[in-house]
């Protein structure tokens, strides 16, 4: 259980409520003449705090796991401002943040609900700015959204949308066409068996690669 959950094996009187110093947003909260924790300022609004309150164990644990799930969607909307991450990215990162896992949970389904995630969006997004800016066949294109976490069926439906636009063979002959100067001063079979390795490094199927390799 995360650290902030410890002070909820008490209870107390609140004796004084200020305001940081440094986060004006945030205010400290003493028990017993003693400091006990800091809440954002909305968490101290929504359950109405004020000195002189009597606060039971019970209490405390709901206060204080609204203000740690408060911390784990504004850390996810710092992930997704930077930019978009499937929901197992955001899981990730939020989990090494040390946060409980119920709280990730229930701050990703309301992300889910709110559509500021969708895997389906970001699976076709990311193929597409992956073939604009690295053209790459369908296999190492898998295996990059496969390490993104997402699921068979969405990765399926990216890259039938993905490569609706643009066949693979083009892509494949676009870039044969763009490496062939490389290879100017070898022979007919080096260039090929170059080409070729590319093609194939770059993610496209044999078969494929037999084919545009065929066609020079």
């Amino acid at each position: 259980m995360n650290s902030v959950f410890k002070v909820a094996d008490r209870s107390g009187k609140i004796t004084k409520i200020e305001a940081q110093k440094q986060r004006k947003q945030r205010a400290s909260v003493y028990l017993d003449g003693e400091f006990a924790f800091g809440l954002d300022s909305s968490v101290l609004l929504q359950f109405d705090l004020k000195k002189g309150d009597i606060l039971t164990k019970t209490r405390i644990k709901d206060i204080l796991q609204k203000e740690e799930k408060k911390r784990v969607k504004e850390n996810a909307f710092r992930y997704l401002a930077a930019r978009a991450h499937s929901e197992k990215e955001l899981q990730t990162k939020l989990r090494q943040k040390g946060y409980a896992e119920e709280l990730i949970e229930t701050v990703l389904w309301e992300l889910r609900e709110a559509k500021f995630i969708d895997d389906v969006k970001f699976a076709f997004a990311f193929a597409l700015n992956r073939i604009a800016k690295k053209p790459m066949g369908a296999r190492l294109l898998r295996q990059e959204l496969w390490q993104k976490g997402l699921k068979p069926e969405i990765i399926d439906k990216a890259l039938t949308e993905a490569y609706s636009a643009k066949r693979q063979e083009e892509i494949a002959r676009e870039l044969v066409e763009s490496r062939k100067d490389r290879y100017q001063d070898l022979d007919e079979n080096k260039q090929k068996k170059r080409l070729n390795d590319f093609l194939l490094r770059r993610g496209f199927d044999w078969e494929i690669v037999k084919e545009v390799i065929a066609e020079k």
